[in-house]
């Protein structure tokens, strides 16, 4: 399929560095060559086959042959003759046709012929501190330069005359391939059609459908991100894990806009994904009865206040950014005091008139536009007691989303929905204990009761 690069370095650096007795700086760099079946770059064309993990791309030759649209409402053909004279089942030719392959309006897609795999350079600073109570703190910096494939077209009109021509170039004009040749040399269905759209013939190679070279190498990634992380290891009954992450995203596009995607220009854009993210959880054990600091001679005590165990797990994440398609902004979208019911200002929006070509001039999201953001408590509690000898029961309770808090999905922006702004349904970016799916609906509050024997 293209040419294998001859050399793929992956370099790696790292450094330790002891400060003092309790703290410590760790400084690293590494190259990810990322492994093609990895990265692969989907064509923006149906019926293209879906690649899956660990997957080589497919190139082979595949067919797709629809029958013929309605023709003023008409069907142009029957049960018996799904394949008239006018759209006949074309062959597929397969590798015999040479230089042949795609004419007549199919779509083509490639690699390039000198591929070039995706790489990121990731690098890590990490301070560590061993502060009192056997708790380490832990800050760190991580940055990732990302070179990432993406996919352009050759073969698309230019915006200008979509902008210029608006609904004249739907219009049908004679085919100048119809017929043209013979099917060997021209055997796409371009030549069993009389007419086509005038659109349709102001592409640069018109005598081919839509060619795009997937794989181009490389569009920039810019990601940097904060970490703070304190712990403390089991001991004296209690540990604990926090976590605070901070991230911002900027990459680089080149289908902001048709205008962007046909001069295959690129424009950072920032990551729709949420800055903030925040992680608690912990064990504490209640120091009552057999084993622990008070009462740990009293049978009683113990069957009572003996063997308990909370274990508490707090998630929060700030709200993503919503995108928008194509439309008419006229004013600004962000209220200052969101609501399920208005969640932005939708009458800074205004739809594209109908049967009208604009060049998309909006943004794909806001920087003061941010959707619900999510916080969620799960949590157990459980108590252990003695049997017999050699026996121990524990009687445990779970609840997921235990304080019943209701996270709501991103607000609707389409802006021809009649609920466009509104931020009425229930999801979840992921839960904690048994992840929810990111866009499916999350019940509330969930309790599990269980009861295990040791032996």
């Amino acid at each position: 399929m293209w040419n294998p690069p001859a050399l793929a370095l992956a370099p790696r650096a790292g450094l330790a560095l002891r400060i003092n007795d309790k703290t410590a700086l760790r400084l690293g760099y590494a190259r990810f060559p990322i492994p093609t079946e990895l990265n692969f770059s989907a064509g923006p064309i149906p019926g293209f086959e879906a690649i899956n993990f660990l997957e080589p791309p497919f190139f082979g030759m595949t067919g797709y042959q629809f029958t013929a649209p309605l023709l003023q409402g008409v069907p142009q053909q029957t049960i018996s003759n799904p394949y008239p004279a006018s759209n006949p089942l074309v062959p597929i030719i397969g590798r015999a046709a040479g230089p042949d392959v795609g004419r007549g309006g199919v779509n083509l897609l490639w690699y390039p012929q000198n591929f070039q795999k995706a790489w990121n350079d990731r690098f890590n600073i990490n301070l560590q501190r061993q502060l009192p109570g056997q708790i380490v703190a832990a800050a760190t910096w991580f940055m990732n330069f990302g070179h990432q494939h993406y996919t352009q077209e050759l073969n698309a009109i230019d915006p200008r005359l979509e902008e210029q021509y608006q609904t004249a170039l739907s219009a049908k004009v004679p085919n100048p391939f119809y017929q043209y040749l013979n099917p060997v040399v021209f055997p796409g269905p371009l030549r069993n059609q009389p007419t086509v759209s005038l659109a349709s013939l102001l592409v640069p190679y018109p005598q081919y459908g839509p060619l795009f070279e997937i794989g181009a190498c490389c569009a920039l990634e810019h990601y940097n991100q904060i970490q703070i992380q304190v712990q403390k290891p089991f001991s004296r009954g209690l540990n604990f894990l926090f976590g605070y992450v901070y991230t911002r995203e900027r990459l680089q596009i080149n289908n902001f806009n048709d205008s962007t995607y046909y001069l295959n220009q690129f424009q950072w854009q920032g990551s729709d994904q949420p800055h903030h993210r925040l992680n608690v959880a912990g064990t504490y054990e209640l120091p009552f009865g057999r084993g622990r600091h008070f009462m740990s001679s009293f049978s009683k005590a113990d069957a009572i206040l003996g063997g308990w165990r909370v274990t508490p797990v707090l998630q929060y994440i700030s709200g993503d950014f919503p995108r928008f398609g194509n439309m008419i902004v006229t004013g600004n979208p962000c209220i200052s005091n969101p609501t399920s019911q208005r969640w932005f200002n939708t009458a800074a929006f205004q739809p594209i008139p109908s049967n009208t070509y604009v060049l998309r001039q909006n943004p794909l999201q806001f920087s003061c536009l941010t959707g619900p953001s999510f916080w969620n408590l799960d949590a157990s509690v459980a108590k252990e007691f003695h049997i017999l000898e050699g026996f121990t029961g524990q009687l445990k309770v779970t609840a997921y989303n235990a304080l019943n808090n209701l996270n709501r999905r991103d607000p609707d922006t389409n802006i021809y929905s009649s609920t466009f702004g509104q931020a009425r349904y229930q999801g979840s970016p992921g839960g904690t204990f048994g992840a929810q799916s990111a866009y499916e609906y999350v019940s509330g509050r969930q309790v599990e009761l269980g009861f295990k024997i040791f032996w």
